[in-house]
């Protein structure tokens, strides 16, 4: 299942847009784009969970 994140889903204005698979390997995605175009460093674990805030489970997300 492909999704779709746009960092401004996130509170951030950044037009910035992630669209695939659902996998450990886009929230690094996600992670390393918050930090390097914002200067915010979270965690694998902290970027997973704000995912599943915006109503992913967690056995969504393929390893």
């Amino acid at each position: 299942m492909s999704i779709k994140i746009r960092c401004n889903d996130y509170g951030y204005e950044c037009d910035h847009v992630l669209d695939e698979e659902l996998t450990m390997g886009l929230i690094g995605k996600l992670r390393d784009h918050f930090e390097e175009e914002h200067g915010l460093d979270y965690t694998i674990e902290a970027v997973t969970q704000m995912i599943t805030n915006r109503g992913h489970s967690l056995e969504s997300i393929k390893k």
